[in-house]
């Protein structure tokens, strides 16, 4: 690889530069020199690191890395790139994975995230969103596959629970993971909520080896006694004991049920001036502004909102529509104009400006979209209560609206939107009573 000497008193000493009539000025195409590398422009170091990176590779994996090498040479913003190349354990991965003469594959990478632990798993996360990103690999639901990967790490740090930890996962876990990730988009929250069962399973079978019990001898009273000397995620654990009564691994043995207090929202003034700043208040982020005003008139989880792509947002009749569901929502002026801003205002830094992405709310990962947490810290800091402010949005819609009609407007299940109409106590006699009358008479009305 060349020499990328840094600058020393304002003149070059050594590498191919020296003597260059600009000392600042890259000698490959006369371009101002990288501060990182000090004597190539930023364009010229990146095709000089790949070429060093993915040199003499065997032919399959040269062959498929051949794009993403010209890719990554004609990215928009090079000094992501050759910072990648300079300092990610991701890259030297790459490098790993290609000189065995394989093609890269998931499974390639899931294997390195599984054997090499936490750090090596983010590395791998990130060189798999960058492959995906530029097509070497095919997308992938993350979260689910997420789902199924936990398991085998947990089989494999407690291979005595193994026989019962892999059918429980197989045929309880997986099938109602999957089940789900067929209608909606997985979300961080699935996974988590798939990761506290089977650890659930885990801690107590372990301490029930700690008193020397196996499962069929469990009592009642050692399930309540664990349940009261720990957090309250162990009530998580009902999941794995009805499945292990039901297929004859342990005794009838009861969790309770945790009640969920009510949601506190927010009152109507409060709620409407809030949705009136996100709409109009021009000293707001773009991106606090449009996330605050979707979750404060349709109520959506932040998981969603940043899930959200171009191909959400569509044309009927004039006016911009949103599609949360199967159902396209007529968007209200304000708020059509604030996303058709953040469409065109979308940041364009780092990976970002470097890989393909159709994301609302785009983020720092290859191809990825913003995290929540992030975005949630942001809203909160600008006086956006989150879960207040969704209670009160969903609480107005099911009170203009009856669950067979928001549910798919918003994409929730039909139960959850009854939940929300017995909280709000609406009666839909007239509602309907004015439907049908509409429907005899040959009119359509307008729900949205």
């Amino acid at each position: 690889m060349k020499v990328l000497n840094a600058r020393i008193d304002g003149q070059r000493t050594c590498g191919p530069c020296a003597g260059h009539p600009d000392p600042y000025a890259c000698p490959c195409c006369g371009s101002a020199s990288s501060p990182i590398t000090g004597d190539f422009c930023d364009r010229c170091a990146v095709a000089d690191h790949l070429t060093a990176l993915l040199h003499d590779l065997p032919a399959r994996p040269d062959a498929q890395l051949a794009p993403l090498r010209e890719a990554l040479m004609a990215a928009e913003s090079p000094r992501t790139v050759l910072t990648w190349l300079r300092t990610s354990a991701s890259a030297r991965l790459l490098r790993e994975i290609a000189v065995s003469g394989r093609t890269v594959t998931h499974a390639d990478l899931d294997a390195c995230a599984v054997a090499s632990g936490r750090g090596a798993a983010k590395s791998t996360d990130y060189l798999r969103r960058l492959l995906v990103a530029y097509a070497i690999l095919p997308a992938r639901d993350e979260y689910l596959a997420g789902i199924e990967h936990h398991p085998a790490r947990m089989v494999a740090l407690y291979p005595h629970h193994a026989s019962l930890l892999r059918p429980y996962v197989r045929w309880s876990v997986m099938p109602r993971a999957r089940r789900r990730a067929t209608h909606t988009p997985s979300t961080l929250g699935r996974t988590a909520w798939a990761r506290t069962r089977v650890n659930a399973a885990v801690a107590f079978l372990q301490h029930l080896s700690s008193l020397g019990l196996m499962l069929e001898k469990a009592t009642q009273h050692h399930v309540d006694r664990w349940l009261g000397e720990g957090p309250s995620t162990r009530y998580e654990l009902r999941d794995f004991l009805v499945w292990a009564a039901r297929r004859g691994h342990s005794r009838d043995l009861e969790v309770p049920i945790r009640g969920k207090s009510d949601p506190e929202g927010i009152d109507d003034a409060a709620h409407w001036d809030l949705l009136q700043q996100c709409l109009h208040d021009e000293e707001l982020p773009l991106d606090v502004r449009a996330a605050g005003a979707l979750v404060l008139m349709f109520g959506q989880h932040l998981s969603h909102i940043v899930a959200l792509t171009t191909g959400h947002l569509g044309e009927t009749d004039g006016h911009l529509t949103l599609r949360l569901d199967d159902t396209p929502i007529r968007l209200p002026g304000p708020l059509a104009l604030l996303l058709k801003r953040l469409v065109e205002e979308r940041p364009r830094y780092g990976w970002n400006a470097n890989t393909p992405s159709t994301w609302l709310f785009p983020g720092r990962r290859p191809g990825a979209h913003r995290s929540t947490g992030p975005l949630a810290r942001a809203l909160t800091t600008h006086g956006i209560p989150l879960r207040a402010s969704r209670t009160t949005a969903l609480i107005q819609l099911a009170q203009d609206m009856p669950p067979a009609v928001l549910a798919p407007l918003l994409g929730m299940h039909v139960t959850t939107a009854q939940q929300w109409r017995r909280r709000c106590g609406t009666d839909w006699t007239a509602y309907l009573q004015a439907r049908r009358r509409a429907l005899e008479a040959g009119r359509q009305t307008t729900i949205w």
